[in-house]
């Protein structure tokens, strides 16, 4: 896992018009692996150390309550049988509406999970890390 704005060039495969994408350096190596092995991701996050923190926000749907996820990505559903394969196990990603459109969520298997990984990250990667504006 990385502090927010410490990303990595990766390129997808996905329906996007940007072929190549910054993404949180800590998993960008997995997310890149995903997409070389045909895997069409749609998005991701690190999660900056705060897995399972408690958040509040509120949308046009209401308020909500939850907890910040651990290093994640979203796929195309088409990608499913792929990724268990590949050992992930996908799930349902259902937006604030309440719908499905076709995207599957899954944990990763790199990113750090508490604000100790992301510190122990940085200290292994000092030297190879370059810092993107988006």
């Amino acid at each position: 896992m990385c502090r927010h704005g410490t990303y990595k060039k990766v390129r997808v495969i996905n329906n996007q018009n940007n072929k190549e994408i910054l993404v949180d350096a800590c998993i960008a190596d997995e997310i890149q692996w995903l997409n070389d092995q045909g895997i069409f991701t749609l998005g991701c996050c690190c999660g900056h150390g705060q897995a399972g923190k408690i958040v509040e926000w509120e949308n046009a749907y209401g308020k909500w309550k939850g907890h910040e996820e651990p290093p994640h990505v979203l796929i195309d559903e088409k990608s499913a049988d792929s990724a268990k394969i590949l050992g992930y196990r996908p799930y349902p990603y259902y937006y604030a509406d309440g719908k499905f459109y076709g995207v599957l969520q899954m944990y990763l298997k790199s990113g750090c999970i508490t604000m100790d990984d992301v510190e122990d990250w940085h200290k292994e990667n000092e030297n190879e890390i370059q810092i993107h504006d988006v």
